[in-house]
């Protein structure tokens, strides 16, 4: 029992110690800003719905449509693959984002969810803003939607890229080509794997 006591009277001695001090930095020293980003991870969400995708039998639906005109066809697992993946941009990555985009965030009380935009003021080719809409829950909050856009260049146009992907259900592709004699087409791809309908 005496040993309890003087253990316990030990601990309240340091607590005691540590309330009264006070944490704050003296006038002639500077504290570097050491705060980490905590960035979403919008790759890791792509990938986790592409990895969905990949393991149920969906049938997968491609849409394009060019100058009004759409073409559908039932598309193979790989296809997919190989269109989703230009959502896995070189500018997703953590490293990129920190230095280079800012995150506002703010809850949408009309809808419940949660929305995360990251922007840049870049004006270099690549990638040029996210968008990230996630329903809050219990635990952990649920993708709703990625909205990105890019842009990109060639020796005499330049083709922006808008992209939007609903979890769980289907994504799209817009891309603009605007070429420097001011003429303009819209290139436009969906694939659709929600068969709850």
């Amino acid at each position: 029992m005496k040993p309890i006591l003087i253990l316990s009277l030990f601990i309240l001695q340091i607590c005691a110690c540590h309330s009264g001090q006070t944490d704050t930095p003296s006038d002639n020293s500077k504290t570097a800003d050491t705060t980490k980003k905590n960035y979403l991870p919008v790759a890791d969400y792509i990938n986790a719905e592409i990895a969905l995708v990949d393991s149920f039998p969906y049938r997968l639906m491609k849409y394009h449509i060019v100058n009004g005109r759409i073409d559908s066809a039932i598309i193979t697992t790989p296809v997919f693959n190989e269109i989703a993946k230009q959502f896995l941009m070189p500018g997703l990555d953590s490293a990129y984002f920190e230095k280079k985009f800012e995150e506002n965030s703010f809850v949408d009380r009309s809808t419940g969810l949660i929305s995360f935009t990251y922007s840049t003021k870049d004006t270099s080719y690549g990638l040029k803003r996210v968008d990230v809409l996630l329903s809050p829950g219990a635990s952990v909050s649920k993708l709703n939607s990625i909205y990105m856009e890019s842009i990109a260049g060639k020796n005499d146009s330049t083709v922006i890229s808008k992209m939007s992907w609903k979890a769980g259900k289907n994504f799209r592709i817009v891309r603009i080509l605007q070429s420097k004699n001011g003429k303009e087409t819209t290139d436009q791809i969906m694939v659709d794997w929600d068969n709850s309908e």
